[in-house]
């Protein structure tokens, strides 16, 4: 099985290289996460020094590739609410799982 790194070389997304591979590859995975590229850029810059105008060209660069996704059938759902305290403060954690494969669907935190 390839990597992630091996895949994203192999389909020539990114010509240059000043900031590495794997900040761009992880600064793709943290937008599809929080949705913002400022946010993202943000956190990357804890690692290397990123703007938000390069993160988002680095957006602009993978959403013209030919991925596709594949819809799943589901047949049992199980979903679970729950209360977590940390530091504190109490938060809502709600969360679905496909019971037939046992992978999570998805995870939602709300703070109470």
């Amino acid at each position: 099985m390839q990597s992630v790194k091996e895949i994203v070389k192999e389909l020539k997304v990114f010509e240059r290289n000043k900031i590495p591979l794997e900040v761009k590859i992880l600064g793709i995975a943290t937008y599809i996460q929080t949705s913002s590229v400022r946010r993202t850029a943000k956190i990357l810059s804890e690692i290397h020094p990123v703007s938000k105008s390069s993160v988002h060209r680095w957006i602009k660069k993978f959403k013209k590739l030919p991925i596709t996704t594949e819809r799943k059938q589901r047949n049992l759902i199980a979903i679970d609410e729950t209360v977590v305290k940390a530091n504190r403060k109490r938060y809502y954690v709600y969360a679905a799982i496909d019971a037939e494969r046992n992978e999570l669907i998805i995870s939602i935190r709300k703070r109470c």
